[in-house]
């Protein structure tokens, strides 16, 4: 969605929303909207197990879930903007004018873009816009820190095992959200070209190939140098630790990048097709849908990925709950059962005392 700001000396700018609207009915926006909002409900659900789960079974070092946590709690942000955006849709925050249809990722016809003068009452449309922006460039930052992560836990293997020091994740984490920020605001307020916008998942998709080529390269070495009965060099039980975790953490990412990877590339085709008219305008919704129902695919192949994980989650799927029901107060016994019961103790008691004074006759 483009939304042409003018001003009062016929200036204007643009924003940048990357959310959607259509030419449809209420009652089957309602229906649609209610539908999605189900799907939403479920994968609220998988993303608590999910979470839940790599808290509980931890495998990795810490430096690594302090990353990955947050990567995949983002997704509660997406969502939050997109209810925002089913508001707007359904004129729960009402609008002095209607906002039309804007299926279009990016246009530079006007008759597609929204012409204002003023944004009152487009505020929260405009922060869910940001929101989403957010998320998308903080998963592309976001992993590059992660591969930056292994690649200090593959040269640093000495003591990286044993080093309880945070500076490392919090000095990734401060430096992909800052960028994250920065470019979601340029991007929102089209300070940069829409061309360029896509040079930043480029650019950190590249790089993290490069570093997943690295640490893959240097812990195969070491893994094979632990299996050498001949070698010179000695690794202690947390350097082989180490090299064992970086081996289980590029197995587990290599299927986590084919799986997001696989939402871009529908959702990115599905734009395409949409924006040259291949398809009827209904199928935005499905496509709309491939990065808000993300955690269906992600957090199914993290889960199954890993054993342990999968086991948990499994066990999890079905009854976790978050919010956990009261035990039930152990139920007193009355007065004359403990008497009784004290009385039958006292007699088997005297019984065995009876019957082990007899034997010694």
């Amino acid at each position: 969605m483009i939304i042409k700001l003018f001003d009062s000396s016929g200036n204007f700018s643009i924003l940048w929303l990357p959310v959607y609207f259509y030419n449809e009915s209420y009652n089957f926006s309602l229906y649609v909207s209610i539908f999605e909002l189900l799907l939403y409900l479920c994968c609220f659900h998988i993303v608590n197990v999910n979470i839940y789960v790599i808290l509980k079974v931890k495998l990795f070092h810490r430096n690594l879930y302090i990353l990955a946590i947050p990567l995949f709690s983002l997704w509660y942000e997406l969502i939050i903007s997109k209810i925002i955006t089913i508001c707007y849709r359904l004129n729960v925050i009402k609008l002095d004018y209607a906002i039309g249809e804007h299926i279009v990722i990016w246009t530079d016809d006007p008759a597609k873009m929204l012409e204002l003068k003023s944004l009152d009452g487009l505020e929260l449309l405009i922060i869910a816009g940001f929101m989403q922006w957010h998320y998308m460039y903080s998963v592309v930052f976001g992993v590059l820190a992660i591969a930056a992560e292994r690649a200090f836990a593959s040269v640093l293997i000495e003591n990286y095992e044993s080093n309880t020091q945070l500076f490392i994740p919090a000095l990734l984490t401060m430096t992909y959200q800052i960028s994250a920020i920065l470019v979601s605001l340029s991007v929102l307020f089209h300070k940069i070209k829409s061309t360029t916008s896509h040079i930043p998942w480029i650019v950190c998709c590249s790089i993290s190939a490069l570093v997943y080529l690295f640490v893959k390269k240097v812990n195969e070495s070491f893994n094979r140098d632990i299996k050498n009965p001949n070698r010179k060099r000695i690794f202690t039980v947390s350097q082989q630790f180490q090299v064992k975790e970086n081996l289980r953490a590029l197995r587990l990412g290599t299927r986590l990048v084919i799986a997001v990877l696989a939402s871009i590339a529908l959702c990115g085709s599905g734009i395409a097709a949409l924006t040259f008219e291949f398809i009827p305008t209904y199928y935005s919704h499905f496509i709309e849908n491939f990065i808000f129902l993300n955690p269906y695919l992600v957090c199914f192949t993290a889960m199954f990925s890993v054993p342990q994980w999968e086991k948990q989650f499994k066990k999890m799927f079905l009854t976790y709950r978050i919010i956990k029901k009261r035990r039930r107060k152990p139920q007193l016994a009355s007065v004359g059962t403990i008497d009784n019961t004290k009385k039958n103790l006292d007699v088997e008691t005297n019984l065995y005392f009876k019957q082990l004074a007899d034997s010694w006759i």
